[in-house]
């Protein structure tokens, strides 16, 4: 049986006699059903932005968006009495976000530029609403909830397009691939997403049945369904991100079973461990780069990469311009199309395509904003008893791996759950928590 939800208030308590229709929809507001609801309908939105664009068109998602950011803003003010606001918001992150608004000043595509800015406020504005107003294990939760319907339903338009009809679903961008074995997109528009959301959904679905949330028919079918969805969709950034995440869980878990005293010397050997992997894979890159194309693998993101790196070089530390999700027909992005014959929609790397936005600076401050937020993950795991905080570190991971192929980190539900775990590991354990707070 799915545990209970904690006891959440109601706000009616709170409120001061006024009028009762006031009274009514400040209770609802405030109420924690209300707020299960809208998370679930935002990460939702997210997590579908695909197949609500591809059905919606954008006027139709970005509805979906400002009605949303207009209900968070009710339940804010009805919950206002509860949300401590200074260790819910990171200051890396907040500054990253004013980096990129400045770079309004210099952009050299100002209309795409204010569009991307008000674009990714938008999924930071409902990540953070999230964070503030729902402890770790109700998003779990929320996310498990949502991915569940997402993945069976790409599962089945995959079944009814790779055989049943054995044709393509051409406006979900689904090419019926399964009948051949594989290269499935679900409703996520390609493998790659489709492969990054799964490894998401697999960490969730894991965590849920560690942490007893759901039963375990449910958990088995859900683990089981995700895995269909990674093996099918074939991607390697997917079994590539699969296998270090594996890794840092295996780290994770052994690190949890130990002593506290132990544990606090082997934090350092495993960080000092991490670093010098760093350190080797970036003097052995040339050899790993040449490893990986010799397959054939990444050839097309080489292409892309080392054209990017010609741009990037000409505006090193403050880059072109924020623009988020590139915009066919507007220089530079225009250029890169035409030097590698194909329409992107970003640099398949996050930490390029930030590089060649917002440049250097932006680029730090975006490494520093994930280091922390995956330091504080790593710190909560490790050292709390709730199966609740791996999730976090975990989930990042993902992101952060397969931003190395991949620009899902960057926008819409990728951004989303960054801010998202952003703001809960900086409300656990950020040095502006107020003492009355504080998690014993």
């Amino acid at each position: 049986m799915r545990k209970p939800p904690p006891p959440e208030p109601s706000g009616a308590a709170d409120s001061s006699p006024g009028h009762p229709v006031m009274d009514a929809i400040y209770s609802f507001l405030s109420h924690g059903r209300f707020a299960r609801a809208l998370s679930v309908t935002i990460l939702a939105t997210a997590f579908g932005v695909h197949l609500l664009r591809s059905t919606m068109g954008w006027a139709g998602l970005n509805a979906l968006l400002v009605s949303q950011i207009l209900l968070v803003i009710m339940m804010i003010l009805a919950r206002r009495r509860m949300i401590t606001w200074g260790p819910v918001v990171p200051i890396s992150l907040a500054l990253f976000m004013f980096w990129c608004f400045l770079s309004l000043v210099w952009t050299r595509y100002p209309e795409a530029t204010w569009t991307g800015v008000v674009y990714q406020a938008a999924f930071a504005i409902l990540g953070l609403a999230l964070a503030a107003t729902r402890d770790t294990i109700q998003l779990i939760r929320a996310v498990g909830d949502v991915l569940r319907v997402y993945l069976g339903l790409s599962l089945v338009l995959e079944v009814i397009a790779g055989l049943l009809i054995d044709a393509p679903i051409r406006f979900l961008s689904i090419t019926g691939g399964l009948g051949d074995g594989g290269n499935i997109q679900g409703i996520f528009g390609g493998r790659n997403p489709l492969a990054v959301i799964s490894l998401v959904a697999l960490v969730t679905f894991a965590v849920e049945w560690r942490t007893r949330s759901v039963t375990s028919t449910v958990s088995i079918g859900s683990v089981s369904g995700a895995s269909l969805c990674l093996y099918f969709a074939g991607s390697p950034v997917g079994w590539a991100a699969l296998l270090f995440v594996a890794v840092v869980a295996g780290v994770l878990y052994a690190l949890r079973a130990l002593t506290p005293e132990t544990r606090r010397t082997a934090q350092f050997i495993v960080a000092s461990l991490g670093l010098l992997a760093v350190v080797a894979a970036w003097l052995s890159r040339t050899a790993i780069v040449v490893a990986l194309s010799a397959g054939g693998v990444i050839d097309y993101r080489l292409d892309l990469w080392r054209n990017m790196w010609t741009l990037i070089n000409q505006h090193l530390m403050t880059g072109w311009g924020w623009a988020g999700l590139w915009r066919p027909g507007t220089f530079p992005f225009s250029e890169l199309d035409r030097l590698t014959g194909t329409t992107h929609r970003s640099g398949v790397n996050v930490y390029l395509d930030v590089w060649l936005q917002v440049g250097l600076v932006g680029l730090v401050l975006l490494i520093i904003a994930l280091a922390l937020a995956f330091t504080r993950g790593w710190q909560l795991a490790s050292n709390k008893k709730s199966e609740a905080y791996v999730w976090s570190p975990l989930v990042l991971a993902v992101l952060m791996a397969t931003g190395f192929g991949e620009g899902n980190l960057l926008i819409e539900w990728g951004w989303l759950i960054a801010v998202m775990i952003m703001a809960r590991t900086s409300a656990e354990l950020s040095w502006r928590k107020p003492k009355v707070l504080e998690t014993p």
